[in-house]
């Protein structure tokens, strides 16, 4: 079993409330809105030589543009002989060097960096989405879900060794239960599948095989017939963690004993509906969480795979090398602001996240390295294709719609048509002062009602001066 992962961050206090039932509401679905895309500003033009900065967000606005965010993580020194070996030398609290190239990072709790913003952004209607990669034996599957027995349902209160995404969960519906009124109510949702040799699986339903991942012009990127289970506390959530990691594929080489084989996505999506009773109208916002663990990059000289292992680590390979192509094409047009074709359908993985790269989202991506000098090729790797990464602009949009209360359009609705049965029978005399309106211009109130209420209204033709009958049907309004 992989030891803890001692980060090169310092820890901090945690800071993550005990979780807490929030109150099971009706489900309300809606489309995102689709932000166009504005020309990126230029960044320095060597991106390598960026700092990783790694601040969290203090405020929540409309609207951000920026790039991802980029944590590194160290496994820590099991022996002597590997600290003797180290490739890494930390050359202050801010910076390391490898092979002779410094790295600098913030020095902050892994979980006060990524977990504490990731969840307001979510409540504040920003999707968000962590990538979390490296070689294989690196430690991002224990850096993001953490030991197996931290998800157990009996573990009430989840500690610092527990992995990003229970204490993530911890927290958002810790918050969430905070927040939640009569007038403000949540709802969320799970799916967790997984990206194996170029198909995708559901974990929470493995009998459901080579999934097909379709795009809609209203829903954006979707994975047909996936499992989505409703969850109300982090309970519900480890429950779903723990089944789809026991479902994943897993693989032993001869530097991991329990090697990941595939790519795996865990989705939450959060909507909450506000209503205003001041003006009488809602605001539903939709937010998505993706929690990725990429399968780790192999090198079959150091993992002596053989036969079908090294055909998995070929498909492996390749499918990283397409999101390296894509992130690097990606950062050449945030860097120079030209179009180019971004080849986001080229594997499953980058068709699938596109909205995270270069999207509607905020990006974090957690590299896992390893000290050892074994492992000094991979890890030099890791910390370039970050700083490639760390060049990409996204633009993140609040996922906001606004409706006006629909009792209240209703109830406009209908007085709008005892005015109007009122002039058809009495006929209209504009000298009665009774107030009263044409036949032609309550028919075009009428008709600014349908896109607000989103039925169909369809109405014939009135002269205003004719003495056509119009009838309005009553159950559609």
């Amino acid at each position: 079993m992989m030891k803890k992962l001692t980060p090169v961050l310092r820890k901090a206090k945690r800071n993550s409330p005990s979780s807490a039932n929030p109150k099971s509401t009706q489900k309300h679905r809606f489309t995102p809105f689709k932000d166009k895309e504005n020309k990126p500003p230029k960044p320095p033009s060597n991106p390598l030589k960026r700092k990783l900065h790694f601040l969290p967000d203090d405020t929540v606005s409309t609207s951000s543009d920026s790039g991802v965010k980029v944590v590194v993580r160290l496994k820590p020194i099991c022996n002597d002989k590997d600290e003797v070996d180290s490739v890494i030398q930390k050359i202050s609290s801010d910076s390391l060097s490898i092979n002779g190239h410094d790295f600098m990072f913030d020095s902050l709790d892994m979980f006060e960096l990524i977990g504490v913003p990731l969840v307001e952004n979510c409540l504040a209607g920003f999707n968000s989405s962590v990538f979390a990669y490296g070689q294989t034996g690196s430690g991002k599957t224990y850096t993001m879900w953490g030991p197996p027995n931290s998800l157990a349902v009996e573990n009430s209160i989840i500690d610092q060794q527990g992995g990003l995404a229970p204490r993530v969960f911890e927290r958002l519906f810790a918050r969430i239960n905070e927040e939640q009124t009569d007038q403000l109510q949540y709802q969320c949702h799970c799916s967790f599948l997984e990206i194996y040799n170029e198909h995708v699986t559901d974990l929470l339903d493995p009998n459901k095989r080579n999934l097909q991942i379709r795009e809609d012009v209203k829903s954006g990127i979707y994975v047909e017939n996936l499992t989505e289970v409703h969850v109300c506390t982090v309970k519900d959530v480890n429950q779903l963690l723990m089944k789809g990691l026991l479902n994943r594929t897993v693989g032993a080489t001869s530097v991991n004993s329990e090697s990941s084989r595939s790519h795996t996505v865990f989705t939450c999506v959060v909507e909450s509906r506000c209503k205003s009773i001041a003006d009488r109208t809602s605001r539903f916002k939709t937010s998505k969480i993706n929690l990725v663990d990429l399968a780790g990059s192999e090198r079959q000289k150091s993992t002596g795979a053989a036969g079908y292992r090294l055909k998995e680590a070929g498909n492996i390979n390749r499918s990283l090398s397409q999101l390296g192509n894509l992130i690097n094409i990606l950062a050449e047009v945030s860097q120079t602001g030209k179009q180019r074709h971004i080849p986001y359908r080229d594997s499953k993985l980058t068709f699938l996240l596109q909205e995270s790269l270069g999207g509607n989202a905020k990006l974090t991506l957690l590299c896992a390295i390893s000290p050892a000098q074994s492992c000094r090729s991979e890890t030099f790797s890791t910390l370039r294709f970050a700083q490639r990464v760390k060049a990409i602009k996204n633009k993140a949009v609040v996922n906001e719609v606004m409706h006006d209360d629909v009792n209240q359009l209703r109830e406009v609705i209908r007085e709008l048509k005892d005015e109007l049965h009122r002039v058809k029978t009495n006929g209209y005399n504009p000298s009665d002062g009774s107030g009263g309106h044409s036949a032609a211009l309550i028919r075009r109130s009428l008709i600014l009602m349908q896109p607000r209420l989103h039925y169909p209204l369809s109405l014939p033709h009135i002269d205003e001066d004719g003495d056509e009958e119009m009838e309005i049907d009553e159950e559609g309004v």
